[in-house]
């Protein structure tokens, strides 16, 4: 009885001291990108939000990967409880279309949205490419090789009949590649109107110029792929680069609706609601972005719904098209 005793004010004693739950959260790992995007930045900082806001309940670790297409396979084999991705890719794997065909996830579930971030077609200025079609023959990384980017590029450049002979690359590889001549170009995601930071490092190296969809080009890839969205931007819209119309991604974080429960899902969306100011910090871009709006607004594929759970108590009206099969 004495020894009993003796344990349980041990126990208070530790709880009072560490402010902190006796029980050990739940480790979640979290699929993000290379390192060297502004992307992984940011997922670490949605991690920090998320752990400083469970109450102890969590301990997420984000992971450095491929990018979407990685993200989903490690997703499937049990690797990760949730990932980094663009949704245009998400929503493929969600249908089992193009890549995915014969390998739907009909389980995939939207968590949230930190940004709609435009294409950036790179090649170095004395390439003497100036249009899409130039491209066709000449050495050009589609995107980080596995990633999200990738997959769409390849998809996109075959639907307009352009055929580069594609360098495969990750993303350090391929700016260093266009940096000695390897390679002419590749397609980065920017951050909100501005370039990524890898392009902006490596405009300060040599000349580039950006490329852009003509009308008929836009018009071919939306009557293939309507998922895909396209931003048109006036010279200087994005600082040092003449008008050109892009595709726009819409990036986020996604699950399964069985890789995380509903009441982790709901404690990792409060978290990187009520962390915006650190994801913030960390990641400007999100600064004016209102996650909650704009994810119920953008998404394409369905909440989990421990997500719906915590949309509907902050007073939003969920849209039925995001509502999950389970909650229906």
């Amino acid at each position: 009885m004495k020894a009993r005793l003796t344990l349980l004010v041990a126990l208070a004693t530790t709880i009072m001291l560490t402010g902190a739950p006796a029980w050990a959260a739940d480790r979640l790992a979290y699929g993000s990108t290379a390192t060297q995007s502004a992307h992984y930045t940011y997922t670490v900082a949605a991690g920090k939000a998320i752990n400083t806001h469970s109450g102890g309940n969590l301990d997420v670790t984000v992971i450095s990967t491929g990018g979407a297409v990685d993200n989903l396979g490690r997703l499937a084999r049990g690797q990760i409880h949730l990932g980094i991705g663009t949704f245009a890719t998400v929503y493929q794997a969600y249908k089992g279309l193009e890549k995915f065909e014969d390998k739907a996830m009909p389980k995939l579930r939207s968590l949230w949205v930190h940004g709609a971030e435009f294409q950036a077609w790179i090649v170095r200025e004395d390439s003497g490419v100036k249009t899409l079609a130039d491209l066709d023959g000449k050495k050009f990384t589609a995107g980080q090789r596995g990633s999200a980017t990738e997959q769409l590029v390849t998809q996109m450049l075959d639907t307009i009949g352009v055929k580069p002979d594609y360098y495969v690359a990750t993303l350090s590889d391929a700016v260093g590649a266009v940096k000695d001549g390897r390679s002419i170009g590749y397609v980065k995601a920017g951050s909100g109107n501005s370039l990524d930071g890898t392009t902006l490092e490596l405009k300060a190296f040599v000349p580039i110029r950006v490329l852009g969809f003509s009308p008929d080009q836009v018009a071919k890839v939306e009557g293939k792929f309507p998922f895909i969205t396209f931003a048109s931007f006036k010279k200087n819209e994005v600082q040092g680069v003449d008008a050109f119309t892009t595709p726009v991604q819409v990036v986020g974080s996604f699950a399964l609706a069985d890789s995380v429960t509903d009441a982790q899902a709901e404690m990792i969306v409060k978290g990187i609601i009520e962390g915006h100011d650190i994801q913030a910090a960390a990641f400007p871009s999100v600064k004016d972005f209102d996650i909650a709006e704009r994810s119920l607004a953008l998404l394409n594929v369905p909440l989990h719904a421990g997500a719906v759970r915590y949309y509907r108590s902050m007073g939003l009206e969920v849209p039925d098209r995001l509502v999950p099969p389970e909650m229906k």
